[in-house]
């Protein structure tokens, strides 16, 4: 869990932290210290893990005539028929 330091220094299982230092320490350890000690932390929200969504590829390849050769555009058209979705 995250945790900010209140104290003005204190020894933790990550060391020695001081006043603002900002740790991630095991629950069992701030469980204890906050028996001992109520205001030694303040508990930071966990930062929320994005991932990113992969782009839908549209993928094409070359159209082909009846014949197997490849098609021309036609520069006459808005779309592109020397292309075609897969």
């Amino acid at each position: 869990m995250k945790v900010m330091i209140k104290e003005r220094s204190m020894s933790t299982s990550a060391g020695l932290l001081r006043q603002g230092d900002v740790a991630v320490l095991p629950d069992e350890e701030i469980k204890k210290v906050m028996k001992l000690k109520p205001g030694a932390f303040e508990i930071l929200p966990a930062e929320p893990v994005f991932k990113k969504a992969a782009p839908a590829k549209k993928t094409q390849k070359r159209a082909r005539n009846a014949n197997g050769t490849l098609k021309a555009d036609d520069p006459s058209t808005p779309e592109n028929e020397a292309w075609e979705d897969a």
